[in-house]
């Protein structure tokens, strides 16, 4: 049997009435999973985990000439996670401030995975260059030496959880041999 080249006015109303259903279930759907995602991160209750700075450690590189050389900072960064699921940190951008004066910018994209009510760990690294360290030698000397240097790490924590992407803020600070942790 061959099919009609145009179809009749009742195969074009079941047609249109087939349309307006699959429509109408795909909404349902969506509605569905929008629904339970939000009732899902209501009942994780999901909050930004704590910092503190582990470790720095500096490392100077002197080179000649001395245009080519420069200091790492690296920053050691527990994350203590007091949530009920675990947690994926995805990565961190963050800004290093020594005695207040913005230094420089960094990213992490050091994937750790932070268990349910568990820590992790995280490493930054930080360079300066020869320019950045003329500028700001005697704060930095202070930092390598553990004097009063204040140093700090403000930013954002970018997590992958069970109910999407999230972003937390981080803010970490220390002075000379006593450190203060927010």
């Amino acid at each position: 049997m061959a099919l009609p080249l145009h179809p009749s006015p009742s195969m074009k109303q079941r047609l249109t009435f087939g349309a307006v259903l699959a429509g109408l279930c795909i909404v349902l759907a969506l509605a569905t999973v929008a629904l339970t995602g939000c009732s899902l991160a209501k009942t994780l209750d999901i909050v930004n985990p704590s910092y503190s700075i582990r470790d720095i450690r500096p490392r100077v590189d002197i080179a000649l000439p001395l245009s080519s050389s420069s200091i790492d900072l690296d920053f050691t960064i527990a994350v203590n996670n007091p949530n009920r699921v675990g947690l994926k940190l995805d990565q961190i951008d963050f800004n290093l401030f020594i005695n207040d004066q913005r230094i420089l910018d960094g990213v992490s994209r050091q994937r750790i995975n932070i268990p349910a009510n568990g820590h992790g760990d995280v490493r930054l690294s930080t360079r300066f260059g020869y320019q950045q360290v003329r500028t700001l030698f005697t704060e930095i000397a202070d930092l390598i030496r553990g004097d009063r240097a204040r140093y700090e790490i403000r930013g954002n924590a970018w997590y992958d959880t069970p109910v999407g992407r999230l972003k937390f803020p981080v803010t970490v600070y220390s002075t000379g041999n006593s450190d203060n942790r927010r």
